[in-house]
């Protein structure tokens, strides 16, 4: 068979049962149950009445609107993830058809006005960039980075809704609180999906695929970073910190920690999350899509691309809008743009910046 991979917009040519092999491997792994009944129906149910005690959010014209017709269980495939050792999946589900997607989407809109007092998480590595070339930074500094393994699946519920709870106080009723988080507490716990006409049902966490799963899972990791992070900071043991979804970024201060300390640390935070390190390499660290070079007073910066990106493009004999075709290439071109703003300025009037393969020299 052919399938995707995880990254880099190419196929892989892969036996039929190694292909199962490898999704099966995902829920034997992470305790989930093999359903025998398609609980589809019953959720139905539960979900339509709770609209209707929702008074408070949803008029009754609203309701028919909130609802999916002919629900079906969220379906799962797997995408080959070529850059990692073993070659493990990422799995993907599938949510449009199932029975909560339209109400998760109305209601992830609400809670995406939900900030907690933290400023550690980025919207692109353009802002991140400039953050860093920003630093001061000395021979004493170093770079760890931090991959959150299987976040969705083990964010827990009951403790994320009461956090939601404190939120939502700020800004409604108690009445009106209560009816949100009901609502959630209901689509959240809807959580299961369907691989070969086998049915599975985590015991916790989240749906991957719902609508409302990226906004609970950021609500959940900024309390937390909120609790542990900010004395680590205020304290100057780390000098830089920032999250972007499940990887993170440290810089830390090896007279005040090490990245053993931290590694341990961070796994203390919470019993259902692991965190693994990645320490820098030869000077530089990959984030992103960046190359994070620690000099000795500063921090330069590069363009990475993971070993298996393709570069693979719309064809211009596509019939796709000519828009389409060239988006990929205006934020390619945007990127190095802005990126090159970041370069270590020499006084000969030329740009130079040493990359791990190579260096380059730009005219001004």
């Amino acid at each position: 068979m052919i399938t995707q991979t995880d990254k880099g917009k190419s196929l892989v040519i892969i036996y039929k049962q190694d292909y199962h092999n490898k999704v099966h491997t995902f829920p034997t792994n992470n305790n989930f149950q093999a359903i025998p009944k398609n609980p589809t129906n019953k959720y139905q149910k539960q979900i339509t009445q709770t609209i209707k005690q929702c008074n408070l959010i949803f008029n009754k014209e609203q309701n028919k609107y909130l609802t999916v017709r002919n629900p079906k269980p969220p379906t799962l495939k797997a995408q080959i993830k070529l850059h990692k050792y073993g070659n493990p999946i990422r799995p993907v589900i599938n949510n449009i058809h199932a029975l909560s997607y339209k109400i998760a989407k109305r209601r992830d809109k609400i809670l995406q006005h939900l900030n907690l007092d933290n400023h550690y998480t980025r919207v692109n590595s353009s802002t991140l960039a400039q953050d860093l070339t920003r630093l001061n930074i000395n021979n004493k500094h170093r770079l760890i980075t931090l991959d959150i393994k299987d976040l969705y699946i083990n964010i827990p519920i009951a403790e994320t809704i009461d956090i939601t709870t404190i939120q939502l106080l700020k800004h409604n009723d108690p009445e009106t609180t209560t009816q949100i988080c009901t609502l959630l507490g209901v689509i959240l716990q809807q959580n299961y999906f369907i691989f070969q006409e086998q049915i599975y049902q985590p015991n916790k966490g989240i749906a991957m695929g719902s609508p409302i799963s990226g906004t609970i899972a950021e609500i959940f990791l900024q309390h937390l970073e909120h609790i542990y992070i900010r004395p680590l900071i205020e304290t100057k043991r780390i000098l830089f910190y920032i999250r972007y979804i499940d990887d993170i970024l440290i810089i830390y201060d090896t007279e005040t920690t090490n990245h053993n300390y931290l590694t341990q640390y961070t796994n203390t935070m919470h019993t259902n999350l692991q965190f693994n390190p990645t320490l820098k390499s030869n000077g530089y660290i990959n984030f992103l899509d960046l190359t994070i070079i620690r000099r000795s007073t500063h921090i330069e910066i590069d363009i990475y691309q993971k070993p298996t990106t393709t570069d693979t493009t719309i064809h211009f004999t596509s019939i796709h809008p000519k828009e389409h075709k060239l988006a990929a290439y205006r934020y390619h071109i945007k990127r190095m743009l802005y990126h090159s703003k970041w370069y270590n300025k020499k006084e000969n009037g030329q740009q130079s910046f040493t990359s791990p393969n190579k260096t380059v020299s730009h005219p001004q």
